[in-house]
């Protein structure tokens, strides 16, 4: 449980706390914003990854490190190119919500919240397990 927790924590530091405005509201149509926040969010992983484990680090540990950022920072820059387009075009339309089924702006920032956190648990679980 505390690995799910320190996942979700640091996920949430590093995606929104170490993301600018500009980052945020440039994504959409510019790759360099778009790689600029993937790679501060990555930073901050393997910052937050080498913090986590300083008691075991060895050379192995810090080598899944590197390969768990990595995986994380490619992971970050598809879905971010992908989800943020779709909400740049929902909200440019004004569909920010909607009735049930809910299929508006916030609902796939909240679904590519979920691919970050099915990204983010399954290189854990397969690198540090």
């Amino acid at each position: 449980m505390v690995e799910i927790i320190f996942i979700l924590y640091l996920h949430f530091v590093a995606d929104f706390i170490f993301q600018s405005e500009y980052m945020a509201t440039n994504k959409s149509t510019n790759n360099l914003a778009l790689m600029n926040h993937v790679i501060v969010y990555s930073l901050v992983w393997g910052l937050g990854l080498l913090i986590y484990f300083i008691h075991e680090l060895d050379m192995n540990k810090v080598y899944y490190i590197m390969i768990f950022t990595w995986v994380t920072l490619v992971a970050h820059f598809i879905t971010d190119y992908i989800t943020s387009r779709i909400v740049k075009k929902k909200f440019d339309k004004g569909e920010y919500g909607s009735d049930i089924p809910n299929f508006g702006g916030f609902t796939v920032i909240g679904f590519d919240q979920l691919l970050h956190y099915i990204q983010l648990l399954l290189t854990w679980e397969i690198l540090f397990k």
